[in-house]
């Protein structure tokens, strides 16, 4: 076979020279080239493989067709879409791993998990603490497991510990969406394998082909065909690399970026995330672990529990027992009834931007009380009087100060609410709990909790002259 147009022969020694210095990516009607490092008499063997441009009136030999690997691995070392890259991997692990480097990462996405659980973790138990702006997340979650008094879920250690993260990171909703992405990133660079990059943009630009050489995109124009060798001539700069990136290529292969991007963030970062993970506190996970499962259940820590009942939870607490003095049964006037414990709790749902907070209400009450009616339901609401504007006021605030302050109003009401004034169901006497004096009171240290009302004050100062 002839050899090419008899300038190309004149350029052969030339060729290695000019590769290293040049480096140029040529894409011929859809088709990427890369400068090949073949003789002359092996171009002329396989015309229709090669392609020769022009460049400074020098012909410069191209291969036709070159592997995805080839252009993927050209692509990748820019410098722009480097950058661009890595933005990406940086706004991939902001999205789906935002505390990644923090030891608190693996706490801070099992919390993720259950909201109620993170508040009464994260705010709830510390502010009742009174150290909520001292403590880490680490070291809030410590105070929790300190301070557990009881609780109806699970803690014992009957099932592999691993076994329990596995089932938590299944339900991280951020990880498992990024989970679920990882396949399918994979798929979308394999589908990129048999299919070329920059066919959309050709059908826009009308043009014989491109050149790409020294940070320019030229238009080619086709200058002669012989033996199915083509041979174009750069007529003219399109654009610079930069603008052809973002405007053209970046919104071509951003799935494919994204892909890359995704694929690499999850295969350098998964065995960190779960070396992370196995630093969280066992307890933390089975408790976790199961409240996101039961329906029903609670845990009380300090002074305070929470328990959740169907889609409704109840930020409670125990008054402890308690006496009150009567001061509105004119025949029983004075008389002092001993109350045991009630659990006085503040019902609530978590909205989108605040809490819903109900009305407080006692579950479970052990006897009649002045402020709770007398239904034959477990749950019975408070009666505040000419309080309620004053519990309204604060649980409209929808906030976690305003849920606690709710349930000390609640609380305050059952211990110390009785007195001249109030418009209860029934007086303490009507009650029918057990009356007792005050030196049985005192004996037994049970606090006589109505000691606003003027009367009893009286009473009070009476009884501890007689002492």
């Amino acid at each position: 076979m002839k050899t090419l147009d008899t300038r190309v022969g004149r350029v052969v020694s030339f060729f290695n020279k000019a590769l290293k210095s040049l480096e140029p990516f040529v894409v011929i009607k859809n088709i990427f080239a890369f400068p090949i490092n073949k003789e002359l008499s092996d171009v002329s063997m396989e015309p229709h493989k090669h392609i020769v441009v022009m460049i400074d009136e020098v012909p410069i030999v191209f291969q036709y067709m070159i592997s995805t690997y080839d252009f993927e691995k050209f692509i990748i070392e820019s410098d722009e879409i480097r950058r661009y890259i890595n933005r990406r991997i940086k706004d991939l692990e902001n999205k789906y791993i935002p505390s990644l480097t923090q030891e608190t990462f693996g706490i801070r996405e099992l919390l993720s998990n259950n909201v109620v659980m993170k508040i009464l973790i994260e705010e709830i138990v510390p502010k009742r603490f009174g150290v909520s702006k001292k403590l880490n997340l680490k070291e809030k979650v410590e105070l929790l497991l300190k301070n557990i008094k009881r609780t109806n879920l699970t803690l014992e250690t009957e099932e592999n510990i691993e076994d329990k993260y596995i089932k938590a990171l299944e339900d991280f909703e951020l990880l498992q969406n990024f989970r679920q992405q990882y396949p399918i990133a994979k798929a979308e660079i394999q589908k990129y394998k048999a299919t070329g990059f920059l066919a959309t943009i050709f059908n826009k630009i009308n043009a014989d082909g491109f050149l790409f050489l020294r940070n320019e995109i030229y238009k080619l124009k086709l200058v002669q065909k012989k033996d199915e060798l083509r041979i174009f001539l750069p007529v003219k700069v399109l654009f610079s690399y930069e603008d052809f990136f973002v405007k053209y290529y970046v919104p071509l292969i951003n799935n494919y970026v994204n892909a890359l991007a995704i694929k690499y963030v999850w295969e350098t970062r998964e065995g960190l995330i779960n070396q992370i993970l196995k630093s969280v506190p066992t307890e933390l996970v089975k408790l976790i672990f199961g409240a996101s499962r039961a329906r029903e259940w609670f845990i009380e820590v300090g002074d305070i529990g929470l328990e959740k009942r169907g889609d409704t939870y109840y930020l409670y607490k125990w008054t402890g027992k308690f006496a009150l003095v009567e001061v509105l049964n004119s025949a029983h006037k004075g008389e002092i009834y001993e109350f045991p414990s009630f659990k006085v709790a503040v019902p609530f749902k978590v909205g989108h931007r605040k809490l819903e907070i109900m009305q407080a209400v006692i579950i479970n009450p052990p006897t009649l009380h002045p402020f709770i009616g007398s239904s034959s339901y477990e749950i019975k609401s408070i009666c505040f009087g000419s309080s309620q504007k004053i519990y309204d006021k604060e649980r409209s605030k929808g906030d976690i100060p305003a849920l606690l302050r709710a349930l000390e109003i609640a609380v305050q009401m059952i211990r110390e609410g009785y007195g001249k004034g109030a418009r209860p169901y029934r007086t303490a006497h009507e009650c029918r709990v057990k009356k007792i004096t005050y030196q049985e009171a005192v004996r037994r240290k049970i606090p006589i909790t109505n000691i606003n009302d003027p009367d009893v004050k009286k009473l009070l100062e009476k009884w501890r002259r007689r002492k």
